[in-house]
């Protein structure tokens, strides 16, 4: 493939990288080991590889699934700190209902 870009240093070793891939433009920052063509070319050839590479969606672990539905901890607080036993429960009722929807990988 003839790699055709456009480049402009944004200081040692690092260049705005401009380049039309199947008629679309992307720009890039692209910092080189050595600052030499060979080393950008194939920096940008890389970064051009990638653009045209399926997306896959990320997988989140069970730890990042339940902590973005855990119930906000200053609820507990405010059960522990109004002597509140029933919004206490609720909270560990909550939480618990989290760690079975998203159970730990067995090993």
């Amino acid at each position: 493939m003839n790699l055709i870009y456009t480049k402009e240093k944004t200081r040692e070793n690092a260049y705005k990288v401009t380049t039309i891939v199947e008629g679309v433009e992307h720009t890039f920052n692209c910092v080189v080991a050595n600052d030499t063509e060979a080393d950008l070319d194939e920096l940008v050839q890389w970064n051009i590889d990638n653009l045209s590479a399926p997306f896959v969606e990320p997988q989140l672990s069970y730890v990042d699934k339940r902590r973005g539905e855990y119930p906000p901890i200053e609820d507990y607080i405010d059960g522990v700190v109004k002597g509140d036993q029933t919004q206490i429960d609720e909270y560990i009722q909550k939480c618990l209902e989290i760690k079975a929807k998203y159970p730990k990988p067995t090993q």
